[in-house]
């Protein structure tokens, strides 16, 4: 895959990222995720800004361990993948929502909006690899 590619592949997965996040945790289910609000940066912390670079490098990774695991434009492959990659960000959760002091009344639904999220990027980066390839490539 070339560096262009992979870099446009990279924007788009952290763009759908955002959006599902933002869309999931902060209007659908924001009540519920309110319950750990005061442990929360506000935006105007300088310091939170290095989240959005944090959430970035780990797009970066989920992109690259997909061209590495899956590599093709095989949907099923893609999902099993984004839901490894959701069990993964759910254990993450879990560890920190356990060895912290956080409200662990978010916990269920971030687990499966982990789950549900990783399917979609899975599912997305498999068509993308898809994409531009000629039917004799596609067939093959």
């Amino acid at each position: 895959m070339s560096i262009g590619k992979y870099l446009l592949h990279v924007v788009i997965a952290y763009v759908i990222y955002a959006v599902l996040y933002i869309l999931l945790t902060m209007v659908v289910f924001g009540d519920l995720f309110m319950a750990n609000a005061d442990l929360m940066r506000s935006p105007e912390d300088p310091v939170a800004m290095y989240a959005y670079i944090g959430h970035f490098l780990q797009t970066c990774v989920v992109v690259a361990l997909f061209n590495m695991a899956v590599g093709s434009d095989d949907v099923g492959k893609g999902v099993r993948f984004g839901l490894l990659m959701g069990g993964y960000l759910a254990a993450t959760d879990m560890a920190m929502y356990f060895g912290m002091k956080f409200s662990t009344a978010p916990l269920a639904i971030s687990i499966v909006i982990h789950l549900v999220v990783g399917a979609i990027i899975g599912f997305t980066l498999a068509k993308l690899n898809g994409m531009g390839k000629s039917s004799d490539e596609a067939a093959a």
